[in-house]
């Protein structure tokens, strides 16, 4: 019987708006160089948009290469870096929260279904997030789903930022696992990354659901395909989904 059900963050619960992208990158420049002058150094937005680049491509890298999440004074650090600044850590995690803020302040939108699928979930199954992070970090992602009313139907959040360590690393999946109390056999994972999703919950003996849009290549290793979070429930229910917990008061309708 599943006992838990894990979530991607990016493409799964949540999607980026262009508009809303847009605006964020921007005020990240805005920031930055803000932030910049107060260290006497004057850098355009020219600069920064070159800067921003490369940074993006860093994370990528450590992310995807390495299996590395990064915190806000590394994110700092890099972005100094780039522009030819070295900056004390105090200040490199200033700036790098300076650039994550900016994640909450131009949020990204949850999925059509993803809260009313976790309100579904509520009182059955522990639920999660198991998210990888880029230049905004875990505390301004939670704010955006507490501001949402997403946190409050969740039980544990694992964000790359904070463990150090990305999908598929067993350890982001074992780690929430643990904080759950739940055994890999009796857990699902959701999300849309076959590497790093789907591969990291086969990895330690999850259930793996993956979301593929329409149009993308539907080949998968996960045990079972969908087209969106819509989808997720069903599934569920035809592996075994409670009507509630062990111990819940949660009555069957």
């Amino acid at each position: 019987m599943i006992q838990a059900v894990t979530f991607d963050f990016w493409g799964t619960l949540y999607s980026e708006i262009e508009g809303i992208y847009q605006r964020r990158r921007l005020l990240r420049y805005e920031y930055s160089q803000d932030f910049f002058q107060a260290q006497g150094r004057e850098v355009t937005f020219t600069q920064l948009e070159f800067a921003f680049d490369i940074l993006s491509r860093q994370i990528e890298h450590l992310r995807l290469e390495r299996q590395v999440g990064i915190n806000a004074e590394e994110l700092g650090l890099h972005l100094g870096r780039t522009i030819g600044v070295e900056l004390e850590a105090d200040k490199a995690r200033e700036l790098g929260e300076l650039i994550s803020i900016t994640g909450r302040e131009c949020p990204p939108a949850p999925m059509d279904g993803a809260k009313a699928l976790l309100e579904a979930l509520r009182g059955r199954v522990k639920t999660a997030v198991i998210s990888d992070t880029g230049m905004t970090l875990g505390p301004d992602l939670y704010s955006v789903m507490e501001r949402d009313r997403v946190a409050q139907l969740l039980q544990q959040f694992t964000f790359s930022d904070q463990t150090g360590t990305t999908k598929p690393q067993s350890r982001q999946f074992l780690y929430t696992l643990h904080k759950l109390g739940v055994a890999p056999e009796a857990a699902v994972h959701v999300g849309d990354l076959e590497d790093a999703d789907v591969i990291g919950a086969k990895g330690v003996g999850m259930r793996a659901i993956r979301i593929v849009r329409p149009g993308s290549n539907s080949h998968s290793l996960a045990d079972a395909v969908v087209s969106s979070v819509c989808g997720v429930l069903p599934v569920l229910e035809q592996w075994g989904l409670p009507k509630s917990m062990p111990g819940s008061s949660r009555k069957s309708p």
